[in-house]
């Protein structure tokens, strides 16, 4: 079995060549001695014609009793047996004896019986021959009279055919032909395959570099054809791998670090009390409490994300009236922006009911509200305005903080991600609220995306399916 693609590629272009010369051969041996036979015919037609001729010239200078010598001295010429026939068919002249002594029956549509005895080899030998057209001219006296038909009888049986050996000389050159474009054809096959090959063979070479952990392995894309678009396709997918290695290897260390800290401030007030260094007091017991929610938080921020990335997040939707989603959500920060000198305000006109999870979609505008407060100044203003358009409502929560830089915004939806690379707790949670608020949304069939300016604050987008009329 051949395995190799380049082997069955080049087997291919054999047989292929092989039936594309033997027809295009057996289709010129046809046309050649199809032509071949014409040109014999129209040569013999014109010679016919130049016998014709000077047989008259020669017959008009004589009389019938000299015909026979004529045609006796032109067949000798021609080589070949002569006779002259008159308009009945009765024969006036011939070449040679035996056929002056044959008997000659005309018939129907030209045709001509000849019945006569041919000494060869000492014996006699009775022979009878039709003639069914052939070369024959016919003879004319100065005045257009006719004077007989001249026929020129076939070459003896002995005689080769002249079209024999030019038959064995065409097919000769032919075969030749054919074997050096088939030579020629199969190298070139041979090396067009290993050229159109050789960008798969680098595809091979470079996946099981892959798949052997090598996610630096890339192929050169040297064509825009369907093997270069293969490249491109393979190469963008090695990046895809290196760059997903990349984030769960910095997922693992971001949830390594986000947890180090809230357990290591068990640990040492557990240790602490255990040692009898710090006093069982209701503010000790409240500081572990908090250690442990923050814990229990960051597990189900992390549960959440890995059960929406699955597809299975779990969804209660009923159509819900956006402006109580958004009170409920400013009631439980409007508090905290007090505290830190900030405005919060909503712009939210009467709009149809959404098709929503209530739980989650609260969940979404207090992640937002809450990263818009942290990374608003004293004195800024927070604002959530929606509208309609077609069957969703565009949402946007809007701040006047400061901004971030256009390397940040792309990627501020990925997990762990924070922006103040430092992971202080003033500054920010885990880096989850995002990956969370992205992962609610598009699990409602909407999406969301955020436009930010350094120094002039950030406005995030996101839409909300209209709910249809029971």
């Amino acid at each position: 079995m051949m395995r190799s693609l380049r082997a069955r590629l080049f087997l291919v272009a054999a047989i292929t060549l092989a039936v594309a010369l033997g027809v295009v051969g057996l289709m010129s041996r046809r046309v050649a001695q199809m032509e071949f036979r014409r040109f014999e015919r129209v040569e013999r037609a014109v010679h016919v014609e130049g016998l014709a001729r000077e047989l008259t010239l020669r017959i008009a200078a004589t009389d019938s009793s000299q015909y026979d010598r004529v045609l006796e001295e032109l067949g000798r010429a021609e080589k070949r047996e002569l006779m002259l026939v008159d308009p009945t068919g009765r024969m006036l002249g011939a070449s040679t004896a035996d056929l002056r002594a044959a008997r000659v029956t005309p018939g129907p549509m030209g045709r001509i019986e000849i019945d006569r005895v041919v000494t060869r080899n000492g014996r006699e030998t009775h022979v009878r021959a039709l003639l069914q057209g052939g070369p024959r001219a016919v003879l004319r006296r100065r005045d257009g009279s006719e004077i007989g038909t001249l026929v020129i009888l076939p070459a003896a049986e002995s005689e080769p055919h002249s079209a024999r050996p030019f038959g064995v000389s065409f097919d000769m050159r032919l075969t030749v032909a054919a074997l050096a474009a088939g030579l020629v054809a199969l190298a070139l096959s041979w090396w067009l395959s290993r050229r159109i090959l050789r960008p798969v063979d680098a595809l091979t070479l470079a996946a099981r570099r892959l798949g052997a952990g090598d996610l630096s392995s890339r192929v050169p894309v040297a064509s825009s054809d369907e093997i270069g678009e293969l490249s491109r396709a393979f190469n963008t997918m090695a990046e895809d791998l290196a760059r997903q290695e990349t984030l769960r290897r910095n997922l693992m260390g971001d949830v390594a670090h986000e947890l180090r800290t809230p357990l290591t401030n068990l640990r040492g007030q557990i240790e602490a009390v255990e040692d009898g260094l710090l006093a069982p007091t209701p503010e000790t017991l409240r500081s572990l409490r908090e250690e442990v929610l923050l814990l229990s938080r960051l597990v189900e921020d992390l549960q959440t994300v890995a059960v929406a990335e699955a597809g299975r997040l779990s969804l209660e939707r009923a159509p819900v009236a956006l402006r109580d989603l958004v009170d409920g959500a400013l009631d439980s920060v409007r508090a905290v922006a007090a505290d830190r000198g900030l405005t919060i305000a909503s712009a939210i006109p009467d709009l149809p009911m959404v098709d929503v999870d209530p739980t989650r979609i609260g969940q979404v505008l207090r992640n937002l509200l809450g990263n818009a407060i942290t990374a608003t100044s004293k004195g800024g203003r927070i604002e959530i305005s929606a509208h309609v358009e077609r069957d969703f409502v565009h949402v946007f929560v809007t701040d006047t903080g400061r901004g971030m830089a256009p390397e940040h915004v792309a990627q501020v939806f990925e997990r762990f991600y924070r922006v103040d690379p430092s992971r202080a707790r003033a500054t920010g949670g885990a880096g989850l609220g995002l990956a969370i608020v992205k992962a609610i949304v598009e699990a409602h069939g909407g999406a969301v995306t955020v436009t930010s300016e350094l120094g002039q604050g950030t406005s995030f987008r996101f839409t909300l399916p209209v709910a249809r009329p029971a």
